[in-house]
């Protein structure tokens, strides 16, 4: 079986807010973590919606430079970070 190509996508920087937008959904997509942003948090999580969250939201800050950080950093949730 052939494996998937390796995704890289430019860190959010102050000139690529867009594209990396796209990229960045379209992964989430792809990891089927998109929900976290998409969707109001439930009233009360389970242990799969906080792992997920936690995988979406790191997926998220992983991609911001370093200088951009000040945005997300104090996120809560993949939804509050994605809105930053």
């Amino acid at each position: 079986m052939a494996e998937t190509p390796r995704v890289v996508i430019a860190k959010l920087n102050n000139e690529n807010y867009q594209s990396w937008k796209y990229k960045v959904e379209l992964l989430l997509i792809k990891e089927g973590l998109w929900e976290q942003v998409n969707d109001s948090p439930p009233e009360s999580p389970d242990a799969l919606w906080k792992n997920k969250d936690g995988k979406a939201k790191a997926t998220i800050g992983l991609l911001v430079e370093d200088d951009q950080l000040v945005h997300v950093r104090k996120a809560v949730t993949a939804k509050e970070a994605w809105e930053a």
